[in-house]
């Protein structure tokens, strides 16, 4: 199914590079104090990510790379996606086949279907597990204006909760923000102090 899915995404690559009229090519390069992924922080330290991305009237499909600490099993985790985009009711809806795998590992990884629906200053994902893997939501809304709030929870993870802010800076992005995880049972202002919880990065869109 990998390997399909790696073929499929390099024929919408090439048919994209063809039609460049109506086709999306891009990508983006980050890095961050650290790495979170549905509130787990898998760099512990400073991480990395890269991503490239092809959109063509609303089919598109994408691949990424996320740096992962060295107790972690391999190298990077590689997070694959095909799927459609387009407007409905007023709301952006996104549906998507995911495939997330840790490269240079032994861990076979796990597949979701997703749905990510945004309307106004609220958006809501929900990914479905195959083949037993847990499921996955999140709801976020930038309403504080000033802030973005994110609330999450993972079958496979836990739940958490995030406060982010980015700032535009020399064409791209800085990005600041605070997580907490239900793993953390610290009391609230322990985990204000706990610098593990807060984060900063930078990246780039080409």
């Amino acid at each position: 199914m990998f390997n399909s899915l790696k073929s499929a995404f390099a024929v919408l690559l090439l048919a994209g590079m063809s039609t460049t009229a109506f086709a999306g090519i891009g990508g983006k390069v980050g890095v961050a104090s650290d790495n979170y992924f549905r509130g787990h922080n898998i760099s512990d330290g400073i991480g990395y990510k890269i991503s490239g991305n092809v959109d063509w009237n609303g089919l598109y499909g994408s691949v990424g790379l996320m740096s992962l600490a060295d107790d972690f099993d391999g190298d990077h985790l590689m997070i694959s996606k095909l799927g459609y985009g387009m407007k409905l009711a007023g709301m952006k809806v996104k549906l998507s086949y995911n495939d997330y795998r840790h490269q240079g590992g032994d861990h076979d990884g796990w597949k979701e279907f997703g749905v990510a629906m945004d309307l106004d200053k609220f958006g809501f994902k929900y990914h479905k597990g195959l083949d037993g893997a847990g499921d996955f939501y999140a709801i976020h809304s930038d309403i504080l204006k000033v802030a973005k709030l994110e609330y999450g929870d993972w079958d496979d993870g836990g739940s958490y909760w995030k406060i982010h802010k980015g700032f535009d800076l020399l064409k791209g992005k800085l990005h600041v923000g605070y997580i907490d995880h239900e793993d953390n049972e610290d009391d609230f202002a322990d985990k204000i102090k706990d610098l593990d919880n807060f984060y900063v990065g930078y990246s780039y869109k080409f």
